[in-house]
């Protein structure tokens, strides 16, 4: 059957929560019914003209974007207006318009990662330029009859749980006595109904990060071989890893300022493409943001690195630039981005696979930007 429109979001919260989103930021769903049901879903960058008329044109019912489509509160739907005429036609065809702006460029996987991917830089070890948070911890304590407390474990590792650091599967256990009576009703998996059972049972303890409780808990059920589960969760003090804006990467080999210039043409292929360098033309400390990165230009001095790729770069950004000999590599700002698009539509369609949903997900054609898959 098709997914719903909440079930889509539901697997964006996962990817870049809306709560990570820069104060102010208009993200979630723009326009539309959380209960509709979808059978084509277009992901693109902007939900402009080109947007809604290639979804009525393949006949897609939601349009999943990066920008969103109300930087700013309407006060009214004028047609003779080109943002009033967009949201009319929007309506009338029917679509939901999602949008996940800065939680996507701030999420961990997000729109900097993918960037960073697709030119070949080693994202995984990548630091954030400008730290707006970090991740909120839960601590789950669930109890387990003895023996099923490994495959419990598992589960849960693989729904999310328990990574500390580059250490998976981290848990602590405790053995004690469980007490409980099956009530009328009940199908108990071990015991009667009406007779009160002590059985041995593990306490196990680990923690995840908030934003996969929804998964974990799935997988905690599915995996629990009791008919009524006994769980806690707490909220921690600790916080997990941070995120933001912006990349910075270590360099295993340098590369030179020609082979960045060469990735960006061929992986990227901007309509345009400047850069400025001090004559320092090799790199090990590479900065990527997608989008605009010059009020990264600081944070990036201060990470130690020689180069920033990113777009929009205005006369006062290469000036302070110079003056510190940061090289800048604009590539423009629609084209740093698209990596992450082309990972929205991806993403959205192996999660609606894994759910067994008969929803099918394509990538905007009708781009401005050269930037392909």
């Amino acid at each position: 059957m098709p997914a719903l429109v909440e079930k889509i979001i539901s697997y964006m919260e996962e990817l870049a929560p809306s709560s990570i989103a820069l104060p102010g930021d208009q993200v979630g769903l723009q326009l539309g019914n959380p209960g509709a049901e979808v059978k084509k879903i277009l992901v693109a960058l902007d939900p402009d003209q080109a947007a809604v008329e290639e979804a009525e044109a393949i006949g897609a019912e939601m349009i999943l974007t990066h920008h969103p489509l109300f930087y700013n509160k309407l006060s009214a739907v004028n047609e003779k207006l080109p943002e009033g005429a967009l949201v009319a036609a929007a309506i009338r065809n029917n679509l939901h318009i999602f949008s996940a702006h800065t939680n996507y460029d701030i999420a961990p996987q997000g729109i900097s990662y993918q960037l960073a991917k697709t030119l070949g830089l080693p994202a995984e070890e990548a630091k954030v330029l400008e730290v707006t948070g970090s991740e909120k911890l839960l601590k789950l304590v669930v109890f387990i009859p003895a023996g099923y407390e490994d495959s419990v474990r598992n589960a849960l590792a693989e729904a999310g749980a328990g990574q500390i650091g580059d250490y998976s599967h981290c848990t602590f256990q405790l053995s004690g006595t469980g007490t409980f009576m099956p009530g009328e009703g009940s199908s108990p998996f071990i015991g009667a109904q009406g007779q009160l059972e002590k059985v041995d049972e593990i306490r196990l303890e680990t923690i995840l990060p908030a934003n996969r409780q929804r998964m974990v808990l799935k997988a905690l059920m599915e995996a629990h071989p009791y008919e009524e589960v006994a769980y806690d969760l707490y909220s921690l003090a600790r916080e997990g890893k941070s995120f933001g804006l912006g990349l910075s990467l270590s360099l295993e080999r340098p590369i030179s300022l020609d082979q960045l210039i060469q990735r960006c043409r061929s992986m990227l292929n901007p309509s345009s493409l400047r850069c400025w360098t001090p004559g320092n033309n090799v790199f090990s400390r590479v900065a990527v943001c997608g989008g605009s990165g010059g009020s990264l230009i600081e944070h990036a001095l201060r990470q130690g690195a020689e180069v920033l790729i990113s777009g929009d770069f205005g006369y006062h950004d290469l000036k302070y630039a110079q003056s510190r000999g940061l090289a800048l590599v604009d590539a423009g700002h629609d084209a740093t981005e698209w990596p992450g698009v082309v990972y929205l539509q991806q993403y959205i369609s192996k999660r609606l696979q894994a759910d067994s949903y008969k929803t099918e997900v394509f990538l905007q054609t009708s781009v401005s930007t050269g930037w392909r898959q």
